[in-house]
């Protein structure tokens, strides 16, 4: 493996790519000169990485790095590194690392003082935090709950007195069991907003109380990716006074 020159790209490094959660055209510039430049990318899934790849027409080895991977895979993308290749880091969609696999990875890089280099772009968690309408001056990333029914009710009943806004996701198929838990805890009148397809030309949003989303979801069930933001209590608290 090898390439003529390096504009962008420094030998023995690991980028860590934002790749596009849904529309291709929002890979950065300088994430696509990143692919183009380095050695070998390090994808989470073959086929998606592939894709990718072949939508831009980049020509690259692909490696892979999920939550499958062991020892053996360690040890060939350092070697790689020791040996002053430049390897890219991509999840399947959006940034890496953000309830993906590769901190392991990260962790191991950086124990052999190689470099570390973000390469900033596409993120799902901000973009539905943005355009949601829900305040975050603070907010915290939850991620996917316990799928067991008891486990997620305890770990929503810890979350309900929280002020900071809370951004959640999870797979598609468990958005109609999520909602009415979220309600259960919450309560309907907290207000929250679901970004479904962000990026997409389906994406949308539905946005209002809790019981106002969950009545729209029985109504028009919904099976694509999705991000859920839920106001904080206390800036619930003062929401509702401001306006009373």
């Amino acid at each position: 493996m090898g390439i003529q020159s390096r504009d962008v790209v420094k030998q023995a490094a690991l980028y860590i790519v934002a790749t596009p959660i849904g529309n291709y055209a929002d890979l950065t510039l300088r994430a696509r000169r990143v692919l183009g430049e380095c050695d070998a990318i390090v994808c989470e899934e073959r086929r998606a990485g592939s894709t990718l790849l072949t939508h831009f027409q980049i020509d690259k080895p692909l490696l892979e790095w999920n939550e499958h991977s062991g020892a053996a895979q360690l040890d060939e993308l350092l070697g790689l590194l020791r040996q002053g290749r430049a390897l890219a880091l991509i999840s399947d969609h959006g940034t890496p690392l953000v309830q993906d696999p590769g901190a392991e990875l990260v962790r191991a890089v950086l124990r052999e003082n190689i470099r570390v280099e973000p390469i900033p772009g596409a993120s799902a968690i901000l973009a539905a935090l943005v355009a949601s309408g829900i305040p975050a001056p603070r907010f915290r990333f939850i991620g996917r709950l316990p799928q067991k029914k008891d486990e997620r009710a305890a770990a929503l009943q810890n979350l309900r007195e929280l002020p900071e806004t809370l951004i959640l996701l999870d797979a598609p198929y468990r958005l109609a069991a999520l909602l009415p838990a979220l309600g259960k805890a919450f309560g309907e009148t907290r207000r929250a907003a679901v970004a479904c397809d962000l990026t997409m030309p389906t994406e949308h949003f539905v946005r209002g109380t809790l019981g106002e989303i969950i009545k729209h979801f029985v109504n028009h069930p919904f099976k694509g990716e999705f991000v859920i933001i839920v106001q904080g209590k206390s800036s619930q608290s003062h929401s509702m006074r401001s306006h009373s």
